[in-house]
C-alpha cells in the first residue's frame, strides 16, 4: 500500500471541510482498511471530531440493502425478478401493470420521483403509494424514485413476513458481521453525527419521508459505520458469504441506455464513477453526503461518509476525488 494515496485522500478531505463544503468525513477502502476521521461529527450543543466510530444516516445508500434484500430472496427462489410487481403486491390500483420487479431496481419502472405519499399518517402514506401513477411506459427511460424501492422493500417483507429492520439484520447485517446498522433511528448518542440536510438533530431521519412515517421503508435513511459498511462492500469483492446468483444480480449491468446504466440496485454510470476504475464499478450515493463503490475488476472498494454542508452534486464530485486518490497508484 502506498501511504502516499491516504495521505493525498486526507489532503482532499481537508480541502473539502475548509471550503465548506463538508463539515467532517470518515473513509477506508477495501486494500487500506485503516479508517479515517477528520473534521467535527456535530457542533450542538458542543463540539465533537468525528471518529472512526461515527455513525452516519446514509439517507439513500440504505437502499443497497433493499436492493440486497430482495436480491437474496431471488436467489432463495421466493422472488422472480421479471414478474410483475403487482403479483406480489396486489394493493396496487393497477392489477395490470408490467412493470417488473427487475424495472423497480433499476430505476426504470416509469414512475417519477414525486412522493405524493409523504404522510405522518401510515394509512395515507400507503394509500396514495399504492395509487401512484407512472409518467412513462416501463423501460424508456430511467428516473431515479424512491417510489421504486418503497415498492420493493414492502414486496420484501410481505414475502419474508417480517419488517425490513429484521430482515435486514437476518439476510445481510448479521451474516457480515455489521452490528451498529439499522434502519430505525437511533436517537441522540455519543457516535450519532449530526447533518445539515435538513438540519435535524444527529440520530434522526433526515430524509422527510422516512422521518415522517416513523417505520422502515425501501427508500434507505439507514443508520451505519465506515467499519459496517466497509464489511458489505468487501463482501461483494470476495463474493464469500452469499449464493453467487446474488453478486451475479447486483454486479450485472441490466439497463444501459443514453449513458445511464443500472444494476440490480446499483448505479453504473460512468458520470458518477470515479475515475480510473473500471466500467464494471457499482455504487451508490446518499443524500447527506455519502459514497460506496465496489469495483470487481480491479478487486477494490471504497466506503466514504461526510456530513454535507455544501451542494449535493458538488459533494458527490468530492467523495469521487477521494476514492480516486485512495485508488491512484494501488497495486
Amino acid at each position: 500500500m502506498n501511504a502516499d494515496t491516504v495521505r493525498n485522500a486526507l489532503a482532499e478531505a481537508q480541502k473539502q471541510i475548509d471550503s465548506g463544503l463538508i463539515q467532517g468525513i470518515v473513509f477506508a477502502d477495501t486494500r487500506n482498511k485503516k479508517i479515517e476521521a477528520l473534521g467535527r461529527q456535530r457542533i450542538h450543543p458542543a463540539e465533537k471530531p468525528m471518529t472512526p466510530d461515527s455513525r452516519f444516516d446514509m439517507a439513500s445508500t440504505g437502499k443497497v440493502f433493499t436492493a440486497g434484500c430482495c436480491a437474496l430472496l431471488i436467489a432463495q427462489g421466493k422472488l422472480d425478478p421479471d414478474k410483475p410487481f403487482v403479483h406480489y403486491l396486489p394493493e396496487y390500483w393497477d392489477h395490470g401493470s408490467d412493470i417488473t420487479i427487475r424495472d423497480l431496481a433499476m430505476h426504470v419502472s416509469g414512475f417519477d420521483n414525486s412522493k405524493p405519499y409523504d404522510s405522518a399518517d401510515p394509512e395515507v402514506f400507503w394509500r396514495e403509494l399504492f395509487s401512484k401513477r407512472p409518467v412513462r411506459p416501463r423501460l424508456q427511460a430511467f428516473e431515479y424514485s424512491c417510489s421504486n424501492m418503497i415498492l420493493l422493500g414492502k414486496i420484501a417483507e410481505k414475502i419474508s413476513g417480517m419488517d425490513l429492520e429484521t430482515l435486514a439484520r437476518k439476510l445481510i447485517w448479521e451474516p457480515l458481521g455489521m452490528k451498529r446498522t439499522q434502519w430505525n433511528a437511533p436517537g441522540p448518542g455519543p457516535d450519532e453525527v449530526e447533518h445539515w440536510n435538513p438540519n435535524r438533530p444527529a440520530g434522526e431521519h433526515n430524509d422527510p419521508v422516512c422521518f415522517n412515517c416513523g417505520f422502515p421503508i425501501g427508500s434507505g435513511s439507514c443508520f451505519s459505520t465506515a467499519a459496517d459498511m466497509l464489511l458489505f462492500v468487501e463482501d461483494i469483492l470476495e463474493r464469500k458469504h452469499f449464493p453467487q446468483s446474488y453478486y451475479d444480480l447486483i454486479l450485472t449491468c441490466g439497463y444501459d441506455k443514453n449513458g445511464n446504466r443500472r444494476s440490480f440496485g446499483w448505479d453504473m454510470r460512468e458520470s458518477r464513477r470515479p475515475r480510473n476504475l473500471s466500467g464494471k464499478t457499482i455504487c451508490h450515493t446518499g443524500w447527506t453526503g455519502q459514497t460506496i463503490c465496489a469495483d470487481p475488476e480491479n478487486h477494490f472498494g471504497a466506503v466514504v461518509l461526510s456530513s454535507r454542508t455544501g451542494g449535493h452534486d458538488e459533494a458527490i464530485q468530492g467523495r469521487a476525488r477521494i476514492i480516486e486518490k485512495l485508488f491512484t497508484e494501488q497495486p
